[in-house]
């Protein structure tokens, strides 16, 4: 029999689906932490069921935009580090269409974070280029902080009952491990 057809047993947990194997594994080592995010291998399963959710195709653009709103609505300073949107109202930067552009950027690079959370040198590197890039415009670890009560309050309003505390304490280590990052090549861009 071929080892691979052990994996044809496929189960749902949560929104994604798993092999036994791959249940079994996650189950051993759920309470093992990875060295560099300290995510258990419970909390990575947590961000990607709820990323699918949020990242769904259909929704994808909206979800984006409702990000957004969240950080202007909850963070009105941070309008002034768009230069399209100084001077406007929440209700006029919802309609702008340059919005959902940088929204979808955005989507996708959280989307790259996201697989690749079981490989840790990548997302280093990824969250370092996201780091560069704003660092560059005036957009540092001090903005990036400001994702740890963004994300949960967008997470609660597009994923609602679906949503979960550990879901929402899960994307909080992440958000922790990118303010680290963001810090870390601050430090360097300024010595």
């Amino acid at each position: 029999m071929y080892p691979e057809k052990q994996d044809l047993h496929l189960r749902s947990v949560g929104v994604c689906t798993y092999s036994e194997t791959q249940i079994e594994k996650m189950t051993e080592n759920n309470n093992t932490k990875d060295p560099v995010t300290g995510l258990t291998e419970e909390e990575v399963i947590a961000v990607e069921d709820s990323w699918s959710m949020l990242y769904r195709r259909e929704h994808r653009k909206e979800n984006g935009v409702k990000l957004f709103m969240n950080l202007y609505s909850l963070h009105p300073a941070t309008i002034e580090k768009f230069p399209l949107f100084k001077g406007k109202t929440l209700e006029e930067i919802s309609k702008h269409p340059k919005l959902p552009a940088h929204a979808m950027s955005v989507m996708y690079a959280l989307a790259s974070y996201i697989d690749n959370l079981h490989d840790t040198d990548l997302l280093v590197e990824l969250v370092k280029k996201t780091a560069v890039s704003h660092i560059g415009r005036g957009v540092g670890s001090e903005y990036f902080k400001l994702l740890s009560d963004v994300v949960p309050a967008w997470m609660k309003e597009v994923l609602e009952e679906e949503c979960t505390p550990l879901m929402l304490s899960s994307w909080g280590k992440l958000l922790g491990i990118v303010v680290a990052v963001v810090s870390g090549e601050e430090q360097n861009m300024t010595s």
